[in-house]
């Protein structure tokens, strides 16, 4: 199930599409992997060539967002890679600057040339990235930043107001694995996706007894919206009479 070539693209069409070596009469295709043969018709798959990577379906370079990162003002170098959260893969962006910069920003600014599938999940922001005693990258300090929940949180975190928000918010940080989330988080923008969402959707109703559609959801994607939503009469939810729960409250 392969095209023939790239739509209007002649040029990449005749790097990508090859006359086979078994048949002229053939074409292969340059998938860009890597592989050895151990035996007749047995190939072993060694990885890529490049550096690219798949995220939910979708084949991406991280040097294309880092380049676009380097772009945002104040922004001194970036390193993006895949980690792995509850099962699934995200983006994580690693970012050298001496300032204070929002996450809402950069991602706006990163939408402008970046389709969302490729606008990273989590960022953390280091004033000197981690160096090994050789001088080099080190790479293996900058995933113990994420492991470790050594991340930074928007400035303009909200905590719950009553009762629904915390019991959404608990919801959502267990899925999502990030803490702090506050109530007007859009849960695109912080690591959600589809499947995430249906995890969600499924927690809601297990634990609130409330059927949310999942368009509804896309038009509420934070949770000062989604308990708004839920307080409407159709949802049938009646608000706890004593419940405004203790506060978080996070280092920030």
């Amino acid at each position: 199930a392969l095209a023939s070539g790239y739509h209007n693209q002649p040029e990449m069409t005749q790097e990508k599409f090859k006359p086979s070596f078994l048949d002229e009469t053939q074409t292969l295709f340059r998938t860009g992997g890597l592989g050895k043969q151990t035996a007749p018709g047995i190939i072993e798959f060694m990885g890529r060539k490049d550096n690219q990577v798949k995220v939910n379906g979708y084949r991406i370079d991280p040097g294309e967002i880092e380049y676009q990162l380097t772009r945002y003002a104040s922004i001194e170098r970036a390193i993006v890679f895949p980690i792995q959260v509850n099962n699934q893969t995200q983006l994580s962006a690693y970012c050298q600057t001496d300032k204070t910069l929002e996450i809402a920003e950069i991602r706006e600014f990163l939408a402008k040339f970046l389709p969302v599938y490729m606008i990273p999940s989590y960022f953390i922001f280091l004033k000197q990235f981690p160096l090994t005693r050789h001088g080099k990258l080190d790479l293996h300090s900058l995933r113990e930043l994420r492991e470790t929940g050594k991340y930074l949180v928007n400035s303009n975190y909200v905590a719950p107001r009553n009762h629904l928000e915390s019991n959404l918010v608990s919801i959502w940080e267990k899925i999502l694995s990030k803490h702090p989330i506050g109530i007007f988080d859009n849960f695109f923008e912080i690591g959600g996706h589809s499947l995430l969402l249906s995890r969600v959707v499924t927690q809601v109703h297990k634990e609130l007894n409330v059927s949310v559609k999942l368009a509804d959801f896309f038009k509420v994607p934070t949770v000062a919206g989604l308990a708004t939503l839920i307080s409407q009469t159709q949802y049938n939810y009646q608000e706890p009479i004593s419940a405004i729960p203790p506060q978080k409250s996070y280092p920030m």
